[in-house]
């Protein structure tokens, strides 16, 4: 398979404060690319440092950046919004390829790198995929922090001897009698009597009551989210979830993470 080199390129190099950027050209000699490095500059990382870089970056139109952190988001979407196509590379893939990194070095090794197309980009979603997956992802985050909190109610329990179920139907009702410090009713105490455990001490009542305070309203966040995931679905998101097994949430997850397959110039890409 051909390789296609880059001509012209730039290299930014992200940190919380600075950005660092270089710029190239290639020529392919004896059919060997060499990149040669016509500028390096450096620009604060806000605002006005952005305009900046656009201007120094001129008729550049093609570059790299790294995930770094969070960082890169922004500047990802503001030079993308001003029509920069714009490569990102995975720091893990970039170290196993290059090796550690040093400073103003950085720019330059990923403009090579880019230019002779060593390394490959990572998919980054914008418009509306990029809100999808940040939805889905929010969602991901409050259905991890709702199974932390079931676990420690559960261990709450468990320190006092309950061996109750506390999250189906019958065992919710239980549990919020207890985080509210209600008594049992003797029915209840004789249909349990097995799984019941001690009276709960004072700090026992209120950690409970608070965790069940937090899950209730991790639940609702859920839901939350979950109905602005439903008003957004794409068509793509639709179709995927008609394939048994997979539901509305899930396709709309699946879609945000990999985007219109249509970009995939084969089934093994």
């Amino acid at each position: 398979m051909a390789v296609h080199f880059i001509g012209k390129a730039f290299a930014i190099d992200i940190s919380e404060s600075k950005l660092t950027a270089a710029k190239g050209e290639l020529e392919v000699k004896h059919g060997e690319p060499s990149v040669t490095i016509k500028e390096i500059k450096e620009f604060p990382y806000n605002n006005k440092g952005i305009e900046e870089l656009t201007k120094f970056l001129g008729e550049y139109k093609d570059g790299i950046i790294e995930a770094t952190g969070v960082y890169f988001y922004y500047l990802h979407e503001r030079l993308t919004e001003k029509g920069y196509k714009v490569t990102v590379i995975n720091p893990l893939h970039l170290t196993e390829t290059l090796g550690k990194k040093t400073d103003k070095l950085d720019a330059q090794r990923l403009l090579i790198a880019h230019m002779t197309r060593i390394i490959r980009g990572s998919y980054i979603p914008t418009g509306e995929t990029k809100e999808l997956r940040e939805l889905t992802r929010h969602r991901e985050n409050l259905v991890n922090k709702i199974t932390q909190v079931k676990n420690e109610i559960r261990k709450t329990l468990e320190t006092a001897g309950y061996k109750i179920e506390p999250f189906d139907k019958r065992g919710r009702q239980l549990l919020e009698k207890l985080a509210e410090g209600k008594e049992l009713s003797k029915e209840e105490k004789e249909e349990l009597k097995e799984k019941l455990g001690r009276n709960l001490n004072d700090a026992e009542k209120l950690t409970l009551k608070q965790l069940v305070e937090l899950l209730k309203s991790l639940e609702n966040m859920v839901k939350e989210v979950e109905n602005m995931i439903m008003s957004k679905v794409p068509r793509p998101a639709i179709e995927l979830s008609k394939v048994p097994g997979i539901g509305p949430i899930t396709a709309v997850t699946i879609y945000a993470e990999f985007g219109d397959t249509s970009r995939f110039p084969d089934s093994k890409a």
